[in-house]
């Protein structure tokens, strides 16, 4: 158990470094991170990764450090749709909707079952996802571009750093 553990670590220290040592500007890559993490909040849990990418391509941000944050950011999506019911609650209130029965979730394939279950939550989980997904690409924006200026600054300082952390 803890070498899986230590492996998904070492997973994702590899892709934070990738972020930070891709060579594009600092406001591109740091808005293609924003909307990775704000995809991640969005209802759309199978198909995230794919659409990131286009998204990111279409708007023309970082298409790589979308995906890779969209990927890095996954195991956190059911905490993130908690808190886009518990936001979306707090703004709009608890809307009622029918309960899914299991007569009719029988045979089902797994993707509309997630998208009806998704439903079912309503306007408060919409509202919410929307609102999180809103603040979270803006506060992620200015952390990662604070980031990513000062990685430059400080590779700029001292070049020897870049090959160290290639390596």
């Amino acid at each position: 158990m803890a070498n899986i553990i230590n492996s998904l670590l070492c997973k994702c220290k590899e892709s934070y470094h990738r972020l930070l040592n891709l060579p594009e500007a600092p406001q591109k890559v740091a808005q293609g991170i924003a909307l990775g993490v704000a995809f991640d909040f969005l209802p759309v849990p199978f198909i995230s990764i794919p659409i990131s990418f286009i998204v990111a391509k279409l708007i023309r941000v970082h298409a790589v450090a979308a995906t890779l944050t969209v990927i890095l950011f996954k195991p956190a999506v059911p905490l993130f749709f908690t808190l886009n019911i518990f936001v979306g609650k707090i703004l709009v209130g608890a809307a009622a909707s029918p309960p899914i029965t299991p007569d009719i979730m029988g045979g089902i394939p797994m993707v509309t079952k997630a998208i009806l279950k998704i439903k079912t939550l309503g306007l408060p989980f919409l509202v919410g996802s929307a609102v999180n997904a809103a603040i979270a690409g803006i506060l992620v924006y200015f952390v990662a571009i604070k980031l990513l200026e000062a990685r430059q600054k400080a590779i700029k300082k001292n070049p020897k750093q870049l090959a160290m952390n290639k390596t």
